[in-house]
């Protein structure tokens, strides 16, 4: 039946039409070129609420409900170290992720399969090559979940140096709020109380930021100012393989192949065993349910909230075809392979 299932969703990926994504015309103005307007306007001594509000109204972005406004984090960091000092600082990033995960299986995967993640990571975080896209705060997001999903892999025990990374992403980005809620889901079913509590802290702290900033964003709100038109447009599977693909290096291939190249590394994932393939699973499931249901054509870039992590899958895909081979020819008695 899997096999079925994935042979199906494969013809479907090479065969299909999706509609595109939507970007500005070439000379439009873009939420890359918003964000690096605002940080230019803040790092001249002007208050970050007031520029991303005079700006967002300029050019026709909504301002409600509050949260169309991103939270300042980024914006504070780019002011004080740069555009390249960002860039700077998600390579370092990166590479602490990536470290991260090697030893995280350093007993429990093959070492070919963790010079496969390695690669894979470098090959998923590549996108901040390019300092441009950094902009937008899915990215470096996306990174710091990286080197959390890897703490809660390799060290489960030692939940309290996760929550640094977590938080980071978390008030990069309030997409990041997924993950952590899982997390505490899984601390709270494996009952382990003083960890139930370090989420619940951060859950807290994200929610005082939050009012924060909406207490900040009301006295510059008029009338006339766009609503959001939502987060309901219900694409489908279509939108989470395109919003990995166009947030990737998989954009450089024809769509067909891009798509398929987008699906597979969730086939890898699903070979990994126990509670570490139980979270992975579930994460990536989730966000993959999130933007099919919620994302709006222009919000493809929410894809980038779960790179560099979600391209460690392909490391994984030799496991998952032996682990298939292995159910069709023993249906009986077929269980995962050993790590």
């Amino acid at each position: 039946m899997v096999a079925l299932l994935l042979a199906i969703a494969s013809i479907w990926c090479l065969t299909a039409k999706p509609p595109p994504i939507h970007v500005a015309r070439k000379g439009g103005y873009t939420d890359l070129r918003l964000y690096q307007d605002i940080a230019a306007r803040t790092a001249r001594g002007e208050p970050y609420h007031q520029a991303a509000a005079e700006l967002q109204r300029a050019h026709h972005y909504p301002l409600k409900p509050f949260f169309t406004m991103r939270l300042p984090t980024q914006n504070w960091m780019v002011v004080r170290i740069g555009w390249k000092g960002l860039q700077k600082f998600a390579f370092v990033v990166l590479f602490a992720g990536i470290m991260a995960w090697l030893i995280a299986f350093e007993t429990t995967l093959h070492p070919f399969e963790r010079v496969g993640i390695g690669i894979a990571l470098a090959a998923g975080g590549s996108s901040i090559v390019d300092p441009y896209l950094l902009a937008l705060q899915e990215y470096l997001a996306g990174i710091f979940l990286s080197l959390a999903l890897a703490g809660v892999f390799g060290w489960p025990r030692r939940w309290w140096w996760v929550l640094a990374p977590a938080a980071a992403a978390l008030f990069l980005r309030e997409l990041a709020l997924p993950f952590v809620l899982l997390a505490a889901a899984f601390a709270l079913f494996e009952r382990r109380w003083t960890e139930v509590a370090g989420w619940a802290l951060l859950l807290a702290a994200f929610a005082a930021v939050m009012a924060w900033h909406a207490s900040l964003v009301a006295p510059q709100l008029r009338p006339g100012d766009i609503t959001s038109p939502g987060w309901h447009d219900v694409q489908g599977l279509s939108a989470t393989l395109k919003a990995v693909v166009f947030t990737s290096v998989l954009q450089a291939l024809p769509i067909g192949l891009a798509l398929l190249a987008a699906l597979w590394p969730m086939v890898g994932w699903l070979a990994l065993p126990g509670r570490s393939g139980l979270f992975a699973v579930l994460l990536f499931a989730g966000y993959g349910a999130m933007i099919a249901l919620f994302s709006r054509p222009d919000t493809f870039y929410w894809g980038a909230i779960v790179m560099p992590a979600y391209f460690i899958g392909y490391a994984l895909i030799p496991r998952a075809l032996l682990q298939l081979r292995e159910a069709i020819r023993h249906p009986d008695n077929a269980s995962a392979l050993p790590a």
